[in-house]
């Protein structure tokens, strides 16, 4: 059942499993309940009127834990980006598809804030002062129910014949809409360039304009996303394992400029 390598990602790697399905396999250890997480999310998507991938059935395979899906031959809106360098192009065509997520509703799954508290509560750097801070802005935020991916950026939206497709579903959540975006603006503006590629200063413009077009084309002024914005960056700490020191000390640097870390 488990073919070809075609994909690797943090978390997990993709197989060909053959009969037009691929395995999405998790890294050896990872909990199996956040793998029954996952599938449950995209079952939650499968029943929207969205381009997903359908989610079969969990697997295993020499003590990894796994999903069988369908799968999607195309390329990711990342690598078309660094194909062409058509950078506001692709842009457009992410926000385009985030406004048609974020316009769906969604029942049954967890609430963005309770994620951002638990994950804010996770953040083994920030002290007790910090967090209850932390919690104060994320109280005052609007609920929400829309439809919130999680993860959005440009690797996780696959182009087949000029249809999109989202991928990964192990964040979706329900909440406010602005909070999905920031952790996009997050994502794509944020996180450091690693130190090793070559052509750093362009990749940092790509990051910024990217962002610049998407929120133009999401209609989303960044000073309202500033709150948003904290807590997200403050809840990315939990995820960010001791290799990652470059993107925590961002991070850090970050809360420090808004005064809740010292």
């Amino acid at each position: 059942m488990i073919g070809t390598l075609i994909g690797q990602g943090n978390t997990a790697d993709i197989f060909d499993a053959g009969n037009n399905r691929v395995v999405k396999l998790f890294k050896y250890g990872y909990p199996l309940d956040d793998v029954r997480l996952e599938i449950n999310n995209s079952r939650l998507l499968n029943g929207l009127n969205l381009p997903t991938s359908k989610s079969y059935e969990l697997v295993t395979h020499e003590g990894r834990h796994g999903i069988l899906y369908d799968k999607i031959d195309g390329q990711s809106l990342l690598e078309l980006v660094l194909q062409t360098g058509e950078v506001e192009r692709y842009a457009v065509v992410l926000a385009q598809f985030h406004k048609r997520i974020l316009a769906c509703k969604l029942e049954g799954a967890a609430s963005l804030k309770s994620i951002l508290k638990r994950n804010i509560e996770r953040a083994n750097d920030l002290t007790g002062l910090c967090k209850s801070q932390l919690y104060a802005v994320l109280e005052a935020l609007p609920d929400g129910g829309r439809l919130c991916h999680g993860d959005y950026h440009f690797d996780n939206v696959l182009v087949n014949d000029e249809k999109n497709y989202i991928i990964d579903y192990m964040n979706v959540c329900r909440g406010h809409e602005y909070g999905d975006v920031a952790r996009t603006v997050y994502l794509i503006e944020m996180t450091p360039v690693p130190s090793q590629m070559s052509d750093v200063e362009r990749i940092l413009w790509m990051k910024k304009r990217a962002t610049d077009v998407y929120l133009q084309e999401m209609g989303v002024p960044r000073e309202e996303l500033s709150e948003w914005l904290l807590v997200t960056v403050a809840a990315r700490l939990s995820e960010l394992s001791g290799e990652q020191r470059d993107e925590k000390n961002s991070v850090l640097k970050f809360l420090s400029m808004w005064g809740v870390y010292e």
